[in-house]
């Protein structure tokens, strides 16, 4: 069998979604089977399959004129859409659609920072609805997802099929950065979005900070118009020598990073899975999160679970996890065992059983 694989998401640095194509891939190859990997530009890193690039005018051009052609040309078997959208409407193969999360539909203001917001929005429910519709398969990250495509789209539950990821596997043997070491601080790591709620973490760090100054906040992620606000916000509530933005980290170093902190502090408004949890957990490192969407499934008894809008009760679980030595090491010990069930050889064989029976 001949599958082919969307690889947009994975032309960049290799983070979340990329993350996910890097391993599904690479586990498919070993498998035995040959993959197509198809780029609209020379991918930043190399991953399993034969990558095509498919030079394209903009994302329809892409799915809509050079993709099908090209799915043709190359004998594809099964076309796989792995970035919520991009199934050609006039797709010559059967073909899967993995949805990890519908959250521009969920968060207000969330195509605030594009320069034609009303058009942008338009354009992701039409490229999304489309590809819901001409899917062989639909595969949700998580039943939350399932059941928000449900209830929100109207897609038939016997079209999903819920497949959970693994485990990411991120080395420790990167040096720490030389501004974090010797130094006591709480981590907030997978990206800078507006749907992320950076803000209210930093608002709920000020409190905690008056109680603890010796403690620092470390973001990690690039968003040049996020990062200023949040600033901004910094230099408001005097946290400028406080709050330590790393930028974008290679996984070696962000092992490093995640194995060096007193917890991960995670109180993001919406998720379809969430990497940076799991990461936490394969480390030992206690976590605070969200007590929305995806998480708790995910979570599942290892993690402190928080209202994300709730700034008080956000300072509260951090200054709780810092005092509370029984808790820390109850949540580093449930973390541990958590992580052991999301496996990426489970995951692979159950796309590959689905692969087979379309």
């Amino acid at each position: 069998m001949i599958i082919g694989f969307d690889g947009r998401y994975a032309e960049g640095d290799l983070v979340g979604v990329g993350k996910y194509i890097q391993n599904l891939v690479s586990g498919v190859v070993k498998k035995g089977y040959t993959c197509i990997v198809f780029y609209s530009k020379k991918p930043k890193y190399t991953i399993a399959g034969t990558g095509v690039i498919l030079k394209s005018i903009n994302r329809y051009h892409f799915e809509q004129v050079l993709l099908p052609a090209a799915l043709k040309k190359y004998k594809v078997d099964l076309y796989h859409a792995t970035g919520n959208n991009g199934i050609p409407f006039f797709c010559p193969v059967p073909s899967v659609l993995t949805v990890h999360d519908i959250i521009p539909l969920e968060i207000k203001d969330y195509f605030s920072y594009s320069p034609l917001p009303v058009l942008s929005k338009l354009s992701y429910s039409f490229r999304l609805k489309t590809s819901l519709l001409k899917a062989t398969k639909i595969v949700t990250d998580s039943n939350f997802v399932k059941t928000e495509l449900i209830k929100k789209l109207n897609v038939m539950p016997g079209k999903i099929q819920t497949i959970y990821l693994g485990t990411p596997e991120v080395s420790s043997k990167g040096k720490l950065p030389s501004n974090l070491i010797g130094k006591k601080y709480i981590l907030n790591h997978g990206g800078m979005d507006i749907r992320k709620n950076q803000e209210t973490l930093i608002k709920s760090f000020a409190i905690v900070h008056k109680q603890n100054k010796e403690i620092k906040l470390v973001i990690t992620g690039e968003n040049i118009r996020i990062k200023k606000q949040l600033k901004n916000l910094i230099s408001k509530l005097d946290l400028t020598d406080s709050v330590i933005f790393t930028g974008y980290v290679e996984d070696e170093s962000l092992g490093s990073i995640i194995k060096n902190s007193l917890m991960i502090c995670y109180p993001s408004l919406s998720e379809g899975f969430g990497f940076p949890i799991l990461e936490a957990f394969s480390f030992g490192v206690p976590v605070i999160s969200s007590n929305t969407s995806s998480i708790p499934e995910l979570a599942e008894g290892a993690s402190v679970l928080i209202n994300p809008n709730d700034e008080k009760q956000i300072a509260d679980a951090i200054l709780r996890v810092l005092k509370d030595n029984k808790l820390a090491d109850r949540l580093k010990k449930a973390g541990l065992e958590r992580a052991k069930n999301f496996s990426w050889e489970k995951c692979i064989n159950e796309y590959l059983n689905l692969y087979n029976n379309i």
